[in-house]
């Protein structure tokens, strides 16, 4: 967990075909392991970890050194941190900015039942947007929403979806992608509810980050 491949064309993006055509060709893969691992094509893959998963204390600076110390290649920041810190320490120590994790998307979820909670959400989608413009990353990464008491299987679908079409303009502007990823909220519990998701955001830049280790929940 928190550990990202930061190859853009393959792991990051992924529209309604490629995710189906990749979760649903990981089950034939499983079937026919051998022959699969010797006609796959080689892939350069590069990892970057999660910002909030590294464990050494410090600065952003020392917590960088750090990473690039032990072989990562790159990192996925936080929304909110403090931009002319983090640009400064991806620029000392080399690290790519792999793409930029939402910081409020837990706790203020686009698909909370009250509006003000839903704007601090949206508000925290656009400051991270921003982010990753400025660390010359290519994506948000995004939990739009999550079930619970007060807010169902329906209403998280549409509150969320129409939080991120808000958010549309501002994505392409920057040339950023808003990527959902697959996490313990009861939401897109599966490849073809995520890809109905993204269809229904209606934009290309509305992609998956497909998060392997939290399909074990499901």
């Amino acid at each position: 967990e928190g550990v990202r491949d930061i190859e853009r064309p393959f792991d990051c993006l992924m529209n309604r075909r490629s995710f189906l055509k990749v979760t649903a060709g990981a089950a034939a893969t499983a079937a026919f392991l051998p022959y699969a691992r010797a006609a796959a094509p080689a892939r350069n893959l590069r990892k970057a970890i999660m910002y909030s998963t590294i464990g050494v204390k410090g600065s952003v600076l020392e917590k960088f050194r750090v990473m690039k110390e032990a072989g990562f290649e790159g990192v996925e920041p936080m929304g909110a941190m403090d931009r002319d810190e983090v640009v400064a320490a991806l620029k000392e120590t080399g690290l790519q900015a792999a793409s930029v994790c939402d910081h409020i998307h837990w706790v203020k979820p686009l698909s909370a039942p009250d509006e003000a909670t839903r704007k601090l959400g949206f508000d925290g989608l656009v400051h991270s947007l921003h982010d990753a413009h400025a660390y010359g990353a290519t994506s948000v990464l995004l939990v739009p929403g999550q079930v619970k008491p007060d807010a169902s299987y329906e209403q998280a679908w549409d509150r969320s979806v129409a939080e991120i079409k808000k958010a549309i303009p501002l994505a392409a502007e920057l040339n950023i992608e808003i990527l959902i990823e697959n996490v313990w909220n009861d939401f897109l519990t599966d490849a073809k509810e995520t890809a109905r998701f993204i269809d229904a955001c209606g934009s290309p830049l509305v992609g998956a980050h497909f998060d392997i280790g939290n399909t074990v929940r499901y």
